[in-house]
């Protein structure tokens, strides 16, 4: 057996346009909720929309290593 831990690959970052995709989803449930009148939730779901959104554009921002 070897002494070298075993170490999993790490996971890949995201794409942008699938972060987007996320941040967008995000919004249209914020949206829904807010017709449902649930606005804590909706609320929840829009800072979600926003951070997806931020993420995304830091993505595609970063050079890609391979």
């Amino acid at each position: 057996m070897s002494d070298e831990p075993f170490l999993l690959p790490p996971v890949p970052l995201m794409t942008p346009a699938k972060a987007r995709d996320a941040a967008r989803l995000y919004k249209a449930m914020a949206d829904h909720l807010t017709e449902l009148g649930l606005r804590q939730q909706a609320n929840v779901a829009t800072r979600d929309s926003q951070w997806w959104m931020t993420y995304s554009i830091a993505l595609a921002q970063t050079k890609d290593e391979s």
